[in-house]
């Protein structure tokens, strides 16, 4: 009995037992953070939005060892929006946000202060921030940042860059093409 409990405290003290299933949680602090690191006054909400980015050049299309086209291909772009907002006191929404890891396949819960279609605070217009990921990346690597600084009073828009995401990662030229273009086109789409 003795050499079996041995083992079971050895083996979990070397991480070979399971552990329990943790939150990953993405509003935590640490007890040292600067103070303007606190959350705002603003309850927060988040929400998803498709968008057609109409008549873009479709880069992996062209053959770059073939001569130049006459004519570039072209597509309607599709992107996806995640933005975080000044929700209205009171609101209601599950908190946890489903995000894919770098493998491109394992999803998990991240869970924050952002309820998920939450009746956005009205009667105010607030300020657009832009949130533009890496390559490959997704639209939630920067989430603890775009609630926290959504409960102070800023819109955040983060762009699934398409053909850049760990889902759908495709050839740089993509990237290279098309990031700009999805900025400036999410700065002029209404995105709340």
């Amino acid at each position: 009995m003795q050499r079996h409990l041995f083992m079971t405290v050895f083996t979990a003290s070397l991480g070979i037992i399971p552990m329990a299933h943790a939150e990953n949680r993405i509003d935590t602090q640490r007890f040292d953070a600067p103070e303007l690191a606190a959350y705002g006054d603003h309850a927060v909400g988040v929400r998803q939005i498709k968008l057609k980015n109409p008549g873009q050049v479709d880069i992996l299309k062209i053959d770059p060892a073939a001569p130049k086209p006459d004519v570039l291909p072209t597509y309607d772009r599709p992107l996806t929006v995640e933005v975080w907002y000044p929700a209205a006191q009171g609101a209601s929404g599950d908190t946890a946000l489903k995000v894919y890891l770098r493998d491109g396949k394992t999803e998990v819960d991240i869970i924050g202060k952002a309820m998920r279609d939450a009746q956005p605070d009205s009667g105010k217009a607030y300020p657009l921030v832009i949130i533009s990921h890496g390559y490959p990346g997704n639209r939630f690597l920067l989430s603890h940042l775009a609630e926290n600084i959504a409960s102070k009073g800023y819109v955040m828009a983060s762009i699934g860059h398409t053909d850049s995401t760990y889902r759908d990662k495709a050839a740089f030229g993509s990237t290279l093409v098309n990031r700009s273009l999805d900025q400036i086109f999410v700065l002029r789409v209404r995105t709340h």
